[in-house]
């Protein structure tokens, strides 16, 4: 018996001597409920070596690691969760996760500098349900980065850099019910970039810079019940875009640049029918009912279409619910063909705010060039010619407006307005040149007909010396025969 006890009492010794020399410097290895190494917030710059192949739980958060080899994690077959987060990895090498096939949960999230990632970096992890890669300064998902994850559940890719989504970049993620995209810088969503998320429940596309959606956008999400992409750029969004969102529960669109006119209608129809709970859509166009909730307008309220400018939609300070005001800087992009729809078909080119829009002799879509007659007919002003004389020759064209868009006061507007009405003038200058100050007629000039006649700068003198020759050949000429 004593010796029984003695050999039990050696093996507890070397076992338990053998766990504390395996355990890596700096970390805290336990047993329960899982073999655990833990090694979080030890200013730790590497990944520790000689990690226990038994080891099911890794922590490596709140470190200050910046790289991770392929080499790193081979022995650890079992492990199971894997916390990296909260480090300053820049890079990952392609394979590092190689043959980690119990691998279950994988945060790398708040790696600021961790920019780009290979296509191979999540190869094999064929159990993998929980990816965090939010925070990470992605600046793009590369094609089959997700390949092969048929067990992913949950991908948080939220707060990156991301401008752009390739189409069919979720196809194998037949499984996902939760796909975190806020806080990107996405602009658009393609046909297929939702392609294969048959299961997904819950998609936040919140807080980006979207201006146009495919009317295909989401044919794949008939489970998905959470739609967020509030605080967007969109202005236009069909209805039928919607329509494929057939267990859809919670819808919110607020903070967008909606237009109501026309183009809201099959949004407004579809809103009209759906069940769940939706967010107010603040009119942002036209003036008369910015503020109102597109819900609750009646139906003959969308008549007509709105003049909207590309410009004005750059430029204007837009009220958000939170009482500030959001701006549209230049790089905010909207594609005229999302905004002109069948109902707009009159509207060739946008229409800038506060610019007559009929052409006449106070407006000018160009400016005329100096000291030179225009020739072009899409780059002239309108010019009022009476009697058939144009006289345009032998003039200084001044500029006389600096505005971006060209036009006159409406001071000068009436004036050249009445000039037409009780034909002052026998002939009238071209519209973007103020009338010419005479100079005085030269001493030898005598009288008022002549003085009108002859101006400097012009052939005058010349026309009436060939008068004056002309009737005295004539004269002549009688008295020789």
């Amino acid at each position: 018996m004593q010796g029984t006890k003695l050999l039990l009492l050696v093996i507890w010794c070397t076992s338990f001597k053998f766990k504390v020399e395996c355990c890596p410097e700096a970390c805290l290895c336990y047993n329960e409920p899982k073999i655990t190494v833990s090694c979080q917030q030890q200013r730790l710059t590497i990944i520790p070596p000689y990690i226990p192949i038994q080891t099911q739980r890794i922590y490596l958060h709140n470190n200050k690691i910046t790289f991770i080899r392929s080499t790193s994690f081979t022995s650890c077959q079992n492990l199971t969760i894997l916390w990296i987060h909260s480090n300053n990895i820049t890079y990952i090498e392609s394979g590092s996760f190689y043959g980690l096939n119990k691998l279950e949960e994988l945060d790398m999230s708040d790696n600021f500098n961790l920019k780009t990632v290979s296509p191979l970096t999540f190869r094999g992890l064929t159990h993998l349900h929980t990816l965090h890669l939010n925070r990470c300064g992605l600046l793009e998902l590369p094609l089959g980065i997700f390949q092969g994850l048929f067990s992913l559940q949950y991908l948080y890719l939220h707060e990156n850099n991301l401008h752009f989504l390739h189409n069919d970049t979720f196809v194998d993620l037949g499984n996902l019910t939760f796909l975190f995209l806020h806080g990107n810088k996405l602009n658009s969503l393609s046909e297929n970039v939702f392609a294969g998320l048959i299961n997904l429940d819950r998609l936040l596309v919140h807080q980006n810079r979207l201006t146009v959606v495919h009317r295909r956008t989401f044919h794949d999400l008939k489970k998905v019940t959470t739609l967020y992409l509030f605080n967007n750029n969109l202005t236009v969004l069909k209805g039928e875009i919607l329509s494929p969102l057939v267990s859809l529960q919670y819808l919110r669109l607020n903070g967008n640049q909606w237009i109501c006119d026309c183009r809201a209608k099959s949004l407004w129809t579809w809103l009209k029918q759906f069940k769940g709970s939706s967010s107010e859509l603040e009119c942002f166009l036209p003036p008369e009912l910015v503020g109102s909730d597109l819900k609750r307008l009646q139906i003959h309220y969308l008549d007509g279409c709105a003049n909207v400018s590309l410009i004005q939609m750059r430029t204007s300070i837009l009220p958000s619910r939170t009482g500030t005001a959001k701006e549209i800087t230049a790089e905010t992009f909207i594609d005229p063909d999302e905004l002109i729809d069948s109902c707009c078909e009159q509207l060739e080119k946008p229409v800038l705010p506060g610019t007559n829009v009929k052409t006449g002799p106070s407006s000018h879509t160009s400016r005329v060039s100096p000291n030179g007659p225009v020739k072009d007919k899409e780059n002239i002003s309108k010019t009022k010619v009476i009697g058939n004389v144009d006289n345009r020759k032998n003039r200084t064209y001044k500029q006389i407006n600096d505005s971006p868009f060209g036009t006159f006061t409406s001071k000068i507007d009436s004036s050249l307005t009445n000039a037409k009405q009780n034909n002052v003038f026998d002939s009238v200058e071209p519209s973007t040149v103020p009338n010419k100050k005479r100079h005085p007629c030269l001493k030898k000039v005598k009288s008022k007909s002549q003085c009108r006649m002859y101006q400097p700068g012009t052939n005058s003198a010349l026309l009436i010396t060939a008068n004056l020759l002309f009737i005295t050949f004539f004269l002549i000429i009688p008295i020789h025969f």
